[in-house]
């Protein structure tokens, strides 16, 4: 029997597994991303280190604000496609957008691999948005299934563990993929990557996105969402009778106030650019 979001709050095994894996596919892409792109950038495509550092800004822009976007969207959505479940449909419509994009990234430029840099430079930066919005659309709605999936505060944290240690499982294996294509290679090693790895980096992304493929299959077979309307109602209720007040929904502006909300952001982004800054000084 298939997991469902309408389920009671304490989940099974089955249904903690099916929903952790739907990240990976975002999971393996971003660990390959913010670890290779200016090798395979720089050394492989023999981009300009400005242009190599464009597209990286380019990336992080897209990546916030289409975020937002992908977010208010979401929430604003009351349907998915045919009868799919409105967190679903989004989720899939960036797996699909991860998938046919991905794989350009980490390959020579079709059609216009010996033309000039600036022609190169828009055609991976075409590729880099379509990833973007992608990655917000798996992200900002498997995040917020969790809600969906049940409302006991314990649950909701063992399911952000399994989701993180998936994670932590994703970029391991990239980098295990990533060493042994490289290590066997006769012309690569860490000091050394040029125009000639180029079919390793390729066949690296296909091992990349396939696993993800598979995990992502999984997910979207083996957890079945319903309308959570009626849930929601029957919880708001419950709360509102245990609390003897009337609850209101937290507006936007209102997190604009909060000091934890800074604090998170601020924690967040530091250990982003941290890990980010040492992954490519040990690479480049």
């Amino acid at each position: 029997m298939e997991g469902s979001i309408s389920e009671p709050d304490v989940l099974s095994k089955r249904s903690k597994f099916v929903y952790s894996v739907g990240l990976v596919l975002n999971d393996v892409t971003s660990s390959m991303w913010f670890s290779y792109t200016l090798v395979f950038y720089n050394r492989v495509l023999k981009f300009p280190n400005a242009f190599s550092g464009y597209l990286l800004l380019i990336e992080q822009i897209s990546n916030a604000s289409l975020t937002l976007f992908v977010a208010l969207i979401c929430d604003r959505t009351r349907t998915g496609l045919f009868h799919y479940g409105k967190r679903k449909t989004w989720h899939l419509i960036g797996v699909i957008c991860v998938l046919i994009s991905f794989p350009f990234l980490f390959n020579l430029c079709i059609g216009c691999q010996n033309s000039k840099f600036w022609v190169q430079f828009v055609y991976y930066m075409v590729f880099i948005i379509i990833f973007q919005f992608g990655r917000a659309c798996s992200q900002v709605t498997h995040l917020a299934m969790i809600n969906e999936l049940t409302h006991e505060d314990d649950e909701r944290i063992a399911l952000n563990s399994y989701r993180l240690a998936w994670a932590f499982f994703s970029n391991l294996y990239v980098y295990t993929m990533a060493s042994i294509l490289l290590g066997f290679s006769a012309t690569s090693n860490e000091l050394s990557i040029t125009s000639a790895d180029a079919p390793i980096f390729r066949k690296l992304t296909f091992i990349v996105v396939g696993f993800g493929l598979i995990c992502m299959s999984i997910f979207h077979v083996g957890l079945k969402e319903s309308n959570p309307t009626d849930q929601g109602k029957e919880y708001y209720t419950e709360l509102t009778s245990e609390s003897g007040r009337t609850l209101k929904k937290m507006a936007w502006k209102s997190f604009l106030c909060e000091k934890e909300f800074y604090q998170c952001t601020l924690l967040w982004m530091s250990a982003k650019v941290i890990i980010a800054v040492i992954q490519m000084n040990k690479l480049l």
